[in-house]
């Protein structure tokens, strides 16, 4: 299983302010708040952090069918190296790995089970569009990007008569779309 989400830095920045009274708390533990408020560069670790959140939040969706916000619930912990972070986010009882890119334009963040290889994984970037499957789906040659039968993203590979489970991330200019192959 793996989930994966993009936050479109500039759009973040126009429309969501994160300093206000309060905004912190809903999201974020006081540990994570604390690593926040202590930042050289918080905007980019609060888009970080929810990046992982949201990313494994898609797991928990599909395996489970739960629809439930509760951030708080989902708690980070990762390690910097430049513009890549590698961490863990912990729910319940289970345990996620998370793999980010950070740039001057975007954040983007994939989840995986922790018996999930990365190197399974693959994404493709594509203009964020009223129609960015066709997008995705022209430029990838053999995938088509579709929902399943409960509405989930698929990618069917036509040359290898496969179907690989989809997660569909989309914020601004950005569409991300991740899978997995067999």
């Amino acid at each position: 299983m793996l989930g994966n989400d993009v936050v479109d830095l500039a759009l973040a920045k126009a429309e969501s302010n994160w300093r206000r009274q309060n905004y912190l708390s809903k999201i974020f533990s006081s540990e994570e708040q604390q690593i926040i408020r202590s930042a050289v560069q918080p905007d980019i670790l609060v888009w970080l952090m929810w990046s992982m959140k949201e990313s494994t939040y898609k797991i928990i969706n599909r395996d489970s069918g739960l629809r439930l916000f509760n951030p708080t619930a989902f708690c980070c912990s990762f390690k910097m190296n430049g513009l890549r972070a590698t961490g863990f986010v912990h729910f319940r009882e289970q345990m996620f790995l998370t793999h980010s890119d950070i740039d001057t334009n975007c954040i983007h963040t994939l989840s995986l089970k922790a018996s999930v290889s990365k190197d399974r994984c693959h994404v493709v970037s594509v203009e964020n569009s009223a129609d960015y499957r066709a997008e995705f789906n022209r430029q990838s040659s053999g995938l088509v990007l579709e929902k399943d039968h409960s509405g989930l993203p698929q990618i069917v590979d036509s040359i290898k008569n496969t179907v690989h489970m989809a997660s569909i991330s989309h914020h601004g200019k950005f569409v991300k779309v991740a899978y997995m192959q067999q």
